[in-house]
């Protein structure tokens, strides 16, 4: 495990073109491309099989109080390696996978993974890119609770070079609301109204962003056309080295904040905001809140579920998973009384098989029944 100082010096490098391309990680994948991403060297001209130790991912993101931490682990390595990214420029359409390979030994509490080649061009040898690319800290973004705080945050740290080589300490990035879901990766079907969209998705990532970086978003400016909002431009203030330094200090001093619920980190894991996460654990409690999780991804197993956010809000809100509960409970309790069934049957079977055999050798029935094992002293 890479020790403070250590962590202080780890860079993340990406190509402008894969900063900008569309898709949607959880905040475990998130981290896993992070932490792979951190282990390339720069003169690497193909990737290798890259180790990544489980209790160092733990230590590194602050993850020792999780449950379960090494199964969402080896869960997050194995969803990583079939999720796409859209790379796509103008007329051409690009199509990529995160990883080509991923290896996990039961117990072992290292996995071996490798970037799929076609994101060669994206993070490797990155001197040479179209576009550019830009770097920062991973100690920048290693306490970020929400994937969307990372895709922001690389998106502003594009534009900062720019900026300073104006000599500004100011910038403002722009979007259109629909090219900013795209590139998250939210679905048109997710938070259709824009309050939501705002509370969930925006609001969350400027707080973070702004408390934990070197970027202080200091005003969020929303286009308007017509009564609809179909922009979003981000003021940005670039703080110097000496105030990003006082802030993390001040971080440091204050005191430990309390480990958020395991519901609530689940919520937060699953596309909910902190705040929303919190309001839902007490407004709605942990039982009812959990039921509806395994609602909603049993649900997402059996291909309804496109985007579990808004399925699992309204999950909760109306407790669809109250009735399913109940449903699979019954079935639980048919299956069990099923096969007690089916055993006492294939008992009885048997036993008249005996009796049959025993009749035919003129022997009593006793003499062909298993023997019980005498207990010894």
């Amino acid at each position: 495990m890479p020790s403070n100082s250590d962590i202080q010096q780890i860079v993340i490098k990406k190509s402008n073109d894969l900063i900008e391309a569309r898709y949607k990680l959880t905040l475990e994948e998130q981290r896993l491309v992070l932490l792979l991403s951190s282990t390339i060297h720069k003169d690497d001209e193909d990737f290798k099989d890259y180790e990544i130790r489980v209790s160092d991912f733990v230590q590194m993101f602050g993850l020792e109080k999780r449950k379960a931490i090494y199964k969402a682990v080896e869960d997050a390595a194995r969803d990583l390696s079939g999720k796409k990214i859209d790379l796509s420029n103008g007329k051409e359409r690009i199509y990529a996978s995160w990883l080509s390979y991923v290896r996990y030994i039961e117990g072992s509490g290292v996995i071996q993974l490798r970037f799929d080649k076609s994101l060669k061009p994206y993070l490797l040898q990155l001197k040479n890119c179209l576009h550019g690319f830009t770097q920062y800290n991973l100690a920048t973004v290693i306490n970020f609770k929400s994937t969307y705080s990372i895709r922001l945050y690389e998106l502003l740290k594009m534009e900062v070079w720019k900026a300073e080589s104006s000599g500004k300490n100011e910038f403002e990035k722009s979007f259109e609301i629909e090219e900013y879901r795209r590139i998250l990766g939210i679905e048109k079907k997710a938070y259709p109204i824009f309050a939501n969209f705002r509370i969930r998705v925006i609001e969350p990532t400027v707080e973070e962003i702004s408390e934990q970086t070197e970027l202080n978003i200091s005003e969020t400016k929303y286009i308007k056309t017509g009564r609809k909002i179909t922009g979003i431009t981000f003021v940005v203030k670039i703080r110097q080295t000496d105030e990003t330094q006082a802030l993390k200090l001040e971080r440091e001093e204050e005191p430990p904040k309390e480990q958020p619920h395991p519901i609530i980190e689940r919520l937060i894991s699953l596309g909910f905001g902190v705040e929303t996460a919190k309001q839902y654990k007490t407004k709605y409690g942990i039982k009812r809140i959990e039921r509806n999780i395994a609602y909603t991804l049993a649900k997402k197993q059996e291909g309804i579920v496109k985007d579990i956010p808004p399925y699992l809000n309204k999950a909760i809100v109306e407790d669809m998973g109250g009735g399913w509960e109940v449903m699979q409970s019954k079935q639980n309790q048919e299956k069990a009384e099923q096969q007690a069934q089916a055993a006492k049957r294939e008992q009885a079977a048997e036993l008249a098989h005996l009796k049959t055999m025993a009749e035919r050798a003129g022997v009593p029935l006793e003499d062909l029944l298993p023997k019980k094992a005498k207990g010894g002293n």
